[in-house]
């Protein structure tokens, strides 16, 4: 008792700590108003950014006693973090205010130039800090507490908007887990299911991809159609459950903050499959303005070998958060690889489009196509699509799986991925394959690998995998889950070989620690030491990937 006790007086202090000097940094920042236009948005950008963090602070604060400790331990390392900040900042503004004290001309405009730089230098670190925190203070919709939401509705009732915006969208994701904890199948106010004729009869595939680019009907405003496959699902009532309850959790977020589209809600569209005609849910997602042209990171994998480290890590960043907010959120992807992740060009007023080979936009994680809440009930449902399943662990592939899905299965996705990236190589290569067909002597057809000049020629699609990869064998394998293991270790081999030359220790950590989330038995395995990972609220193996993984990856800069 008297440990729990000086942990709560510990964090209790360092919240003080922060908010006592975060309100005299905007205190100084108040005296510097209408001085300089200039200078006047960048204490604007100061004082929103404070406002964001007083209410977190606040809620934090109520919520303590109710946090688990490997969140409390969490978010104790990240607020120590911020107080460092807000005080260093503090001290430094003192000092430039000091600055230049006389009234010349010279000296005030030496002091705005001081003045600056130096909080310019504060907003950056505010939102660097920010962009860590997000993601664990969203690991909170995973307590299964009702006293939990009684304190952020008094918090948030205390709070005026938009100060309460953060605690807001966390309040009401929380209202969207406790509806779908309801056995209703609408659970109450207005269907996220909404009629087909409100999407346009215009829709372009995405290359690579079964989503589409579309158009509502009424009012024009761009969206992005991702389909749900129901394969394997327990039944057809069991997916459109998990569909419902994925659009409303993803009708909350911030896709700025975690790189996942803002689900505007679900339609039912006809689809061919053969001769049969049937239906297939679609999550209906909003396309941010500015943004356009998406491009799955496979293809650009593909054709633009000259990306810069600093877009490659952020790239990887991108990834990492969308993987935390669906996690967070109490599901599991099962679908991470790069037909999945979508690349934007972002739109530039000046020059009407940055290029993509130059300079990567926006990313965000799509696929949802066999989506599910985690700790819902899952068919050992697979395929034996090779390139499909070098994206998945070896307990994972094939017809029937042996290990049931969880996070850590979407962790080791993951990893494929962030080694992808990391070296820039497609491991999957499409080649297309020429044919064509001639008449034999007796008026029979016959296909020919090396065509005539004047045979009519057609061509089709084949998936090799990445020569220096060089699993060939091991996809031939007989005992396919022995050949499964062996092309993970090669990962590892290959991750441990040639990244840290390439992206340095924390980086190469970071794809080992994913790779190996499931090796209890592993040195790389950052995740081997927790005794019990699946926890009732699914906190601790959030925690351990923030800290592990998102963090780590955060901390990168070029």
């Amino acid at each position: 008792m008297a440990e729990t006790v000086g942990t709560v007086f510990a964090a209790l202090s360092i919240i003080d700590l922060c908010d006592k000097y975060g309100k005299r940094l905007v205190s100084l920042c108040r005296q510097y108003q209408n001085y300089d236009a200039g200078l006047d948005e960048i204490i604007l950008s100061i004082q929103g950014a404070w406002l964001k963090m007083e209410v977190q602070l606040r809620t934090l604060t109520a919520l303590w006693d109710k946090l688990h400790p490997p969140l409390q331990a969490l978010y104790h390392d990240v607020l120590t973090s911020l107080g460092t900040k807000l005080m260093s900042a503090f001290e430094s503004f003192q000092v430039t205010q000091g600055h230049s004290n006389a009234a010349s001309t010279m000296r005030q405009k030496l002091k705005v130039v001081y003045l600056k730089r130096q909080l310019t230098l504060t907003v950056a670190d505010m939102e660097e800090w920010q962009k860590k925190f997000d993601p664990s203070w969203y690991l909170i919709t995973r307590i299964a507490n009702p006293d939990v939401d009684k304190r952020l509705d008094h918090v948030k009732a205390r709070v005026p908007q938009p100060a309460a915006v953060s605690s807001t969208r966390l309040a009401k994701m929380r209202e969207s887990i406790n509806q779908i904890s309801s056995r209703s199948m609408e659970g109450g106010g207005q269907s996220i299911f909404k009629e087909a004729a409100v999407v346009a009869d215009e829709m372009t595939r995405i290359k690579g991809t079964t989503a589409y680019l579309s158009r509502y009907r009424g009012d024009g405003r761009r969206i992005l159609l991702d389909p749900a496959n129901l394969a394997g699902q327990a039944s057809t009532v069991t997916a459109r459950v998990n569909i419902r309850d994925l659009a409303r959790l993803l009708l909350h977020i911030d896709p700025a903050t975690f790189n996942l589209l803002r689900c505007d809600g679900v339609v039912e569209l006809p689809i061919s499959q053969g001769t049969q005609k049937q239906t297939q849910f679609h999550l209906l997602f909003e396309i941010p303005d500015g943004l356009s042209s998406p491009i799955t990171l496979r293809s650009l994998l593909e054709d633009a070998p000259k990306i810069s480290l600093s877009d490659r890590f952020q790239l990887a960043k991108q990834l990492a958060r969308s993987v935390t907010f669906v996690h967070a959120a109490g599901f599991v992807h099962k679908n991470i690889r790069p037909e999945t992740v979508l690349v934007f060009d972002e739109i530039n007023s000046a020059t009407n489009r940055k290029s993509r080979r130059k300079s990567l936009g926006s990313s965000f994680l799509i696929g949802f196509e066999r989506v599910r809440k985690a700790e819902g009930r899952t068919d050992k449902f697979g395929d034996l699509e090779w390139a499909k399943n070098l994206y998945r662990h070896p307990f994972r592939q094939g017809l029937q799986p042996e290990d049931v899905f969880e996070m850590r299965h979407d962790i080791y996705s993951l990893g494929v991925c962030l080694l992808e990236i990391a070296l820039w190589q497609s491991f999957v290569q499409i080649t297309i394959v020429a044919t064509a067909k001639e008449t034999d002597n007796v008026g029979e057809e016959k296909e020919v690998e090396e065509p005539r000049p004047d045979a009519l020629a057609t061509s089709s699609e084949e998936t090799i995998p990445w020569s220096e990869l060089n699993i060939s064998t091991e996809l031939a394998e007989e005992n396919h889950r022995r050949g499964a293991l062996t092309i993970k270790n090669k990962l590892v081999a290959l991750a441990k070989d040639s990244l840290p030359s390439l992206v340095g220790e924390r980086y190469t950590s970071v794809v080992l620690a994913c790779l190996c989330c499931l090796d209890e038995d592993s040195e790389d395995n950052s995740f081997r030491y927790e005794k019990d990972m699946e926890d009732k609220d699914g906190i601790i193996v959030g925690v351990r990937y923030i800290e592990n993984v998102l963090s780590k990856l955060e901390e990168l800069f070029v």
